[in-house]
């Protein structure tokens, strides 16, 4: 994977004549070293070309840095100048932040720093996939995330809970299947296999088993917004279903299987706290990118001694984006090239498979297989062949019909009444509206005091400070603020403009959900 990533950003030099042609379909532009500022001047027009192009500057030296801050590129609002000091992580985390949603291209001043820039901008760069992967459920002002947990509330009274499943099938393998292509290589020798390991599969990769008709001893998707028709076309209708809150409401009512809840993993505040509303009180639970990495943790969870990776291809080639009989090509236009014509991928994919390694690195004391016939490498982890991983490990026969049994009659039941559903969604509901109200209230004093600031006045900072106190603040308002304020304030250079960008954004947030919680309360 490393291999390929380094061809996907190979970093040219801002001297060559054909710089403008390659950055035309960027938004950002990374300059690795300033020197006199020249080439802002020869990138002005780029610039200038359309609303939402930067220039950031990176210097290492702070010499040269200081110089820089100087030159009247700084003072340009769409040019960035900044100081990497070694070791220093920060700087990654602000400019992913900041360009969230945007698309990089690198350059590097100097040839000689070419060896420096490549390892600056490969770090930068799974940052950046990290970060609009995390904001990528609040792109929506959270809207789809939070709409699929409140009204998932209504599955709790018929779930079982997941976390007290926590090594019920000690010392068992587990084979985690993905849709990759791949997968169609181990189909065969997998129907073989289904009284020797746990199949846990999630997403497409259930249609894909099904399709050559195989179901997994363990279904999984958490997925928000999945591809609808591949989810109905499934038929591993026995399979226990284990869901976050978040996954899609529509298509949770269609399951018939038993139900496993499992907590959240900690990226959307307000699942956590309507859980405990709720009252169920668990620690979150780490599923990763992907329902691939969910499914991972979920092994994990279960104490399997040894996990098997098939169809984790986590990339694909020219002709096929998933394993036979899944519909997939409406998803090429997301695909990154990562060899040319040869090999491509995606940004939830590559950090998927890198959490996959991380986690491993975490969990030494479970045997890691990828025993995926292609694809990129999973860090840290061997490739082995199935067929020779079938014969070395999967000797022993297990009554998996009896265990999957014993899982779910042993999974505690989740005791949450339609009556306390009907309860939290009535708070979250009312906090959103008192909200409305509180930044409607702020937003006139603020008109009242214009062009001066009420930050001061005593009727803002009581008012603020209900505001502060809200459900709908501490565990929604403000953490997407926290995604969103870095790109809302790109352009925004006033000391109290961040004051009056915030409650307008809140009023936003909250006039679009409110709609639909009062649908359903």
């Amino acid at each position: 994977m490393g291999q390929a990533l380094t061809k996907d950003l190979m970093v040219p030099d801002v001297k060559l004549v054909d710089l403008k042609q390659k950055i035309e379909g960027s938004d950002v532009l990374l300059v690795f070293g300033v020197g006199d500022g020249a080439i802002y001047r020869s990138l002005s027009t780029w610039l200038k070309k359309e609303e939402g192009r930067y220039l950031v500057f990176i210097e290492e030296s702070e010499e040269q840095f200081l110089k820089a801050k100087e030159l009247p590129l700084s003072k340009d609002p769409k040019v960035r100048v900044l100081y990497r000091k070694k070791g220093d992580e920060k700087i990654f985390q602000q400019i992913a932040w900041e360009f969230v949603f945007l698309r990089f291209a690198y350059s590097v001043l100097d040839s000689q720093l070419k060896e420096s820039a490549q390892e600056f901008f490969l770090q930068l760069e799974h940052y950046h996939r990290g970060v609009d992967l995390l904001a990528s459920d609040c792109e929506d002002m959270g809207l789809k995330v939070l709409t699929n947990a409140i009204r998932n509330l209504s599955a709790l009274p018929k779930s079982k809970i997941g976390q007290a499943l926590e090594g019920k099938c000690a010392g068992l393998p587990a084979i985690v299947c993905g849709a990759g292509p791949s997968l169609n290589h181990a189909l065969p020798l997998l129907s073989s296999l289904k009284d020797k390991a746990v199949i846990i599969a999630g997403g497409s990769a259930v249609r894909a088993l099904n399709a050559h008709g195989l179901s997994p001893h363990l279904y999984a998707n958490i997925d928000p917004h999945p591809p609808y028709r591949r989810f109905i076309e499934q038929d591993s209708f026995e399979a226990p279903f284990f869901y976050q809150g978040r996954f899609c409401h529509a298509l949770l009512d269609r399951v018939h299987s038993p139900l496993i809840w499992m907590p959240d993993s900690g990226s959307y505040p307000l699942e956590a706290w309507l859980a405990a509303e709720c009252g169920i009180f668990t620690e979150r639970f780490d599923g990763g990118w992907t329902v691939s990495n969910f499914c991972t943790s979920l092994a994990a969870h279960l104490g399997c001694g040894t996990v098997i990776f098939v169809g984790m291809d986590f990339s694909c080639g020219s002709d096929a984006i998933y394993a036979s009989q899944i519909a997939g090509e409406e998803n090429r236009d997301s695909l990154v090239e990562l060899e040319k014509d040869k090999l491509y991928s995606k940004r939830d994919w590559l950090m998927s498979a890198e959490w996959i390694g991380a986690f491993a690195k975490k969990n030494p004391g479970i045997q890691w297989i990828n025993a995926t016939a292609g694809g990129i490498d999973l860090p840290g982890i061997d490739r082995r062949a199935l067929s020779e991983v079938a014969e070395d490990i999967l000797s022993q026969q297990w009554d998996m019909e009896g265990l999957v049994h014993s899982l779910v009659a042993e999974a505690p039941k989740a005791h949450v009444t339609t009556e306390k559903v009907a309860d939290v969604r009535k708070k979250v509901k009312e906090s959103f509206e008192k909200s409305l109200a509180l930044c409607d209230a702020l937003l006139k004093v603020w008109e009242k005091h214009y062009p001066n600031s009420p930050l001061e006045k005593g009727e803002y900072a009581v008012l603020d400070h209900e505001l502060e106190q809200e459900i709908s603040n501490l565990h929604f308002l403000t953490p997407l603020w926290n995604v969103w304020k870095r790109p809302i304030l790109r352009a925004s250079f006033h000391p109290l403009g961040q004051h009056v960008h915030r409650l307008l954004f809140f009023k936003k947030a909250l006039e679009m959900h409110l709609p639909h919680l009062r649908s359903y309360t």
